[in-house]
Order: C-alpha cells, then sequence, then structure tokens
C-alpha cells in the first residue's frame, strides 16, 4: 500500500542527493523517516515543477511509501500514524 506522507520544494539541483533526503526528513519529521528507513520501504518522490518559486530552478516534490501490507510492521505503522493518507493501488 502507498501512503502519502507530504510535499516540499527544493532545487532541482539538490534532486537524488543526500541534501534532497534532508527536505524530505525535514518534511516527514525524525520518527517517520527513521521507521521508513528502518524497515527499508521505497520512497516514491513524484517531482514536478515548483507551482509557486521559478520552476526550472525548484522542483515541487510529493511525497509518498510503498508498504508491505503482508507484516506485522504495516499494521503498527498502520497504527501509529493513522493521520497519513492511504492511497489504494489497483
Amino acid at each position: 500500500m502507498r501512503y502519502y506522507l507530504g510535499q516540499c520544494e527544493y532545487k532541482w539541483s539538490h534532486r537524488g542527493t543526500n541534501l534532497e533526503q534532508l527536505w524530505v526528513r525535514r518534511e516527514v519529521g525524525e520518527e517517520l523517516y527513521h521507521t521508513i528507513e528502518s524497515n527499508a520501504w521505497n520512497w516514491r518522490l513524484i517531482r514536478s515543477n515548483s507551482q509557486t518559486l521559478p520552476g526550472d530552478v525548484y522542483c515541487r516534490c510529493d511525497i509518498y511509501v510503498d508498504v508491505d501490507t503482508d507484516t506485522p510492521e504495516h499494521t503498527l505503522f498502520a497504527l501509529r500514524f493513522a493521520h497519513l493518507k492511504p492511497i489504494h493501488l489497483s
């Protein structure tokens, strides 16, 4: 199952670097970031041109995570972070 975690904006030059992960970590928070990393779940970063800043310099990043629903960790994740919006993939 995929969960929407939020969005952030940063320079396109940060794409694919450690700086991008810093922006994502700042947006989702330490606890959620650590939970996702420790379970080795897949980040899904959907990037597009910024709507509020110059799009040729800045990108908007919609942050998602794919969580395996067949594990006990998914149940704990869903309970602990109940405020997150699940996206059902068909």
